[in-house]
């Protein structure tokens, strides 16, 4: 039997940003940087890639929409890498904050637990979010979230500064810290 439901599959897409890189820039004149970022003016594809050549380096353009295009003298190689290296760097840096989820039915030895799971994320630098949750009648004691709260920040042996008071939020009680430095 054949399936006429079969799904058509798509090329993945090619994230990266393409740059065009020595003879495929096809502008006629562009505004030239060197390997510092320093203007040196507008010149005429030829010159710029005769310069480039005497320098043993690539012409990228980094920016094919301005008015001249703005091209950079640089190897292509190393450009590539440190576009790599600073697209890696922001995805690392989304991880700042961690958030540690608690119920208001939680027992002393898992407070302890989370407790040193925070302790972990403190020495890394990192920030963390305290979140006591309600659910259902639990809602109508808010009191009672506010003291797991204190007895989770008591639980925290390491050093750390309050980012953000303590607060009800809906049906949560939220604290922010972040290490002390």
């Amino acid at each position: 039997m054949t399936n006429y439901r079969r799904r058509k599959r798509t090329p993945p897409k090619d994230r990266a940003p393409n740059y065009n890189v020595n003879d495929q820039i096809y502008a006629s004149e562009v505004r030239v940087l060197d390997e510092e970022g320093k203007m040196l003016g507008v010149f005429t594809r030829q010159v710029a890639l005769r310069m480039a050549e005497e320098k043993l380096l690539d012409v990228i353009e980094v920016n094919p929409k301005g008015t001249p295009p703005v091209v950079k003298f640089m190897d292509y190689n190393k450009f590539k890498y440190q576009t790599q290296k600073n697209k890696a760097n922001k995805v690392a840096k989304v991880d700042d904050v961690k958030q540690v989820r608690i119920s208001v039915r939680i027992s002393i030895h898992d407070m302890e637990v989370q407790a040193r799971k925070i302790e972990k994320f403190l020495e890394k630098d990192i920030k963390v979010k305290i979140q006591v949750r309600m659910e259902r009648r639990e809602k109508q004691h808010p009191q009672v979230a506010e003291e797991t709260m204190k007895v989770m920040m008591s639980l925290i042996k390491s050093e750390y500064i309050i980012e953000t008071e303590p607060q009800l939020n809906g049906d949560s009680y939220w604290a922010s810290i972040k290490p002390k430095k």
